[in-house]
């Protein structure tokens, strides 16, 4: 009698081929996600260097400082809002608490979408250099 061997996998091979990538997918999408969030909030960081800077050269032209988030964009219009280039922060730009906005400046990052789950809610700017954040400490929430 001869016998005949099958080439294939055997069911309990497939369950646990399959509980192995089960236990890798949940420990590497959080790390995965997390790492997209930290880029996003570089994103926000950089697009918020860049506000600054508009309302610096704004201020140095009209010697005030506007509630405008694109300033060098003509006309000048109060409350407009800038969104970083994938979406994940709408920046807006409001008078300090220490003053008017003709005289300060505060540039505020808040996540958008998929990006509200992250540590670092909102991320702040001020005409002094001055930097903040909300939801993690300031910084872990610029540094990371």
């Amino acid at each position: 009698m001869q016998q005949t061997r099958s080439n294939g996998f055997t069911l309990l091979e497939m369950l646990i081929v399959v509980a192995i990538m089960g236990v890798l997918t949940s420990i590497a999408l959080p790390a995965y996600q997390n790492s997209v969030r930290r880029s996003a909030r570089a994103e926000a960081k950089t697009e918020l260097l860049q506000v600054a800077s508009d309302q610096e050269r704004y201020f140095s032209n009209f010697n005030t400082y506007v509630d405008d988030a694109t300033p060098l964009n003509s006309p000048v219009v109060a409350g407009r809002d800038r969104t970083t280039q994938n979406g994940f922060y709408a920046i807006s730009v409001s008078a300090c608490g220490a003053g008017t906005i003709a005289t300060c400046f505060l540039a505020t990052a808040t996540a958008q979408n998929d990006q509200t789950a992250d540590t670092c809610t909102t991320l702040t700017y001020s005409d002094t250099g001055a930097r903040g954040a909300t939801g993690d400490t300031t910084d872990e929430c610029w540094q990371r």
